[in-house]
């Protein structure tokens, strides 16, 4: 593993490295209109961009495309929209974070083509346990996305399960340990203002693949 790598697992503990996989390309996307029995836009679900980014994070060779990974974020964003007022901390949070590592990437993009080039490079200058690093914001991003599966994962199973009662398992089991009790107050007062079930999936919008791609 990378050095960048190792201190990640090492910081995290109990948690796994960065999980990858592999997007299509916004050109791809944009033109898949074009292709004889391709899924028309209107069609697809809120998830399904996301997952043709999701599909170009794997490099290949085990690393993290950081273009790729930054792309597939990013579409979480409207996601996190759709849980409500409530949840404008997280998507402040989660945007800045994508900000910053998306800053580090475009100050030298060939250097930084992969993620774990970002962590070694901090990590060489012993920049990688500072609050405004890119090592940092990689971990709390990881950590936000981790959340927003867990929750859509029970609600995807569970089809009794309301989105409160889906988002505080999800915050039990992926951010609550890592949170002060400051935090945690402010995270439990968002987690009562998220919408119904009905009410969510109908923001989601319609999609014959939606309970597919979740």
């Amino acid at each position: 593993p990378s050095a960048g790598e190792a201190h990640l697992a090492g910081e995290e503990g109990k948690e796994g490295k960065l999980q990858s996989a592999p997007r299509r390309s916004l050109s791809t996307e944009a033109g898949a209109g074009s292709v004889p029995g391709a899924m028309s836009e209107s069609s697809r679900s809120v998830f399904s961009v996301l997952l043709d980014h999701v599909a170009q994070i794997d490099d290949g060779n085990g690393g993290v495309r950081t273009q790729a990974f930054l792309n597939a974020c990013r579409e979480v964003l409207p996601v996190v929209d759709k849980l409500g007022a409530g949840f404008t901390v997280v998507r402040i949070d989660v945007s800045g974070n994508i900000d910053r590592i998306h800053n580090r990437f475009v100050s030298s993009a060939a250097e930084y083509e992969s993620v774990y080039a970002i962590l070694e490079r901090e990590v060489e200058k012993d920049e990688h346990t500072g609050n405004s690093g890119c090592t940092k914001g990689l971990l709390w991003l990881k950590r936000a996305m981790q959340f927003l599966v867990e929750l859509l994962r029970i609600l995807h199973q569970d089809k009794d399960a309301s989105v409160s009662d889906a988002a505080n398992a999800a915050y039990e089991k992926v951010l609550k340990p890592y949170h002060g009790w400051i935090t945690s107050g402010v995270f439990w007062g968002a987690l009562k203002l998220v919408p119904s079930r009905e009410t969510l999936y109908a923001n989601l919008g319609e999609s014959p693949t939606m309970e597919q791609d979740m």
